[in-house]
């Protein structure tokens, strides 16, 4: 297995976090492979971290990358949206920052098993932990009105009418080869030159369904409402706008101060060497 995986705005994250002190709590939320708890419990040699991720070989992979720092770390196997219930079973009441990187994780990505990725002929799973429903139930089980729901509030597709009546009359479909070329299918022929856009489109929806992504944010930010400390800060890392505009607007809430009115982007640099980064968006905000 991959453990090759590049944190997108590495020393962003570190620079979001300045205001932690001495045995203060950090949250890594979204842990993956461990590179942003890395790099801030390098930066700050004397906080102590929680790191969740419903993925067993994050996890894994973590562990090995975040050994140095023995005792300072705590791993679970946990959703970020259970942070709630995490924080009652070790008694902690107030937590100095939160961190939330949204994006897939490289060997997520790069694992054929797991369907994430249109590229590879891989089942239809996309489940980024034990999610009872797989994407392989929404695309064979939802009703044709559903589908297309689904697809054009979470993908923003224009053509989710007529991608999801296609899926309906080619069902079964097994594999993210197979949806693909329905997907393509179903276009206009005027417009499958632009085929990829429509797909990866359509893939981020049926992933944000499988995962319920972004009511899962939403509990998160609630959980950071309740336990940040006072001016403990909170930072996210989105991937497309359906996740930016829930940051952003829960930043702009009384409970939350801005710590910038734009989010933070990669340099032209990192977009360069890590093609993953271009479309990330960090946002940071303070307990009031």
């Amino acid at each position: 297995m991959s453990t090759k995986h590049v944190s997108v705005l590495l020393n962003e994250v570190i620079n979001s976090f300045e205001h932690l002190e001495s045995e203060d709590l950090v949250v890594d939320s979204t842990l993956g492979g461990g590179g942003h708890a890395k790099g801030i419990l390098s930066v700050y040699p004397h906080v102590r971290l929680i790191g969740l991720d419903r993925d067993d070989n994050a996890l894994e992979i973590a562990r090995g990358n975040l050994e140095e720092f023995g005792k300072r770390v705590r791993l679970f196997k946990s959703n970020f949206s259970d942070l709630d219930n995490v924080f009652e079973s070790l008694k902690i009441s107030k937590v100095q920052a939160i961190l939330a990187d949204l994006g897939m994780s490289s060997f997520q990505l790069d694992d054929e098993k797991r369907g994430f990725s249109f590229r590879m002929n891989g089942p239809l799973d996309m489940r980024m932990g034990l999610n009872e429903k797989s994407a392989y139930d929404v695309i064979n089980t939802y009703r044709e009105e559903e589908l297309a729901r689904v697809i054009y509030e979470y993908g923003e597709e224009r053509f989710s009418r007529r991608i999801a009546r296609r899926v309906v009359e080619k069902r079964p479909i097994y594999t993210t080869s197979e949806l693909v070329n329905v997907i393509i299918v179903a276009m206009p022929a005027s417009a499958r030159k632009r085929w990829k856009s429509t797909v990866i489109r359509v893939f981020q929806a049926v992933r944000i369904e499988v995962n319920e992504e972004l009511k899962n944010l939403k509990t998160l930010i609630e959980v950071a409402r309740k336990y940040l400390s006072t001016n403990g800060r909170i930072t996210v890392i989105s991937f497309h706008s359906l996740e930016d505009r829930i940051v952003k607007r829960a930043f702009l809430r009384e409970e939350f101060i801005p710590i910038s009115k734009k989010p933070v982007l990669p340099s032209e640099n990192e977009r360069r060497e890590n093609p993953r980064s271009r479309s990330a968006k960090l946002r940071t905000a303070k307990k009031a």
